[in-house]
This record gives structure tokens, sequence and C-alpha cells, in this order.
């Protein structure tokens, strides 16, 4: 369990170090690019982000009556990137 109290930076590399440990190498390079490309929070969304939509694909496969409500989150998903984005810009 990741103790909340630390700071994102230190947890975000505890969460690469356990996926390496688990033998998840490509799990945790991909990771630790992303962090070192976007910074930690930001990082941590787009990691996320492709998380939800390898989900998202797998639900419209399964269910495709379900592909307007998944696009309005990959839509929500996306603004939320965005506004993290600009708050970053404008420190």
């Amino acid at each position: 369990m990741v103790n909340m109290a630390r700071d994102p930076t230190e947890q975000a590399r505890s969460i690469v170090e356990r996926l390496r440990k688990r033998g998840q190498r490509a799990a945790a390079d991909h990771l630790e690019r992303q962090l070192s490309l976007h910074g930690v929070e930001t990082g941590l969304l787009f990691a996320l982000r492709e998380a939800c939509e390898t989900i998202l694909t797998a639900i419209e496969a399964i269910d495709p009556v379900t592909q307007t409500m998944i696009d309005e989150l990959r839509l929500e998903v996306e603004k939320r990137l965005r506004l993290s984005d600009d708050r970053k810009d404008k420190r």
C-alpha cells in the first residue's frame, strides 16, 4: 500500500521499482519515461489515460452500444490532462 503522505515523486519512483521487482520491466520503463517527460503528476495522468484507453477499447469491442459513453469519458480525461498542463505552465 502506498503511503499518501509521501511526496508524489517518491511514490512514483516506488511504483516503478515495485513493477520491476514483479518482473514488469516494460511497464516500469514506460512509466519512468512518462515521468521524466511530463513530470510526476502529469506523467501519472498520462499513464492512467493509457491504461484506461486499453480498458475502454476492450469494452467497446464487447459492447459497441457503450461507444457514446466511452467517448464522453475519453473527452473528460483529455480535458483534465489539458487542465493539468495549463496549471503547470502557469507556475
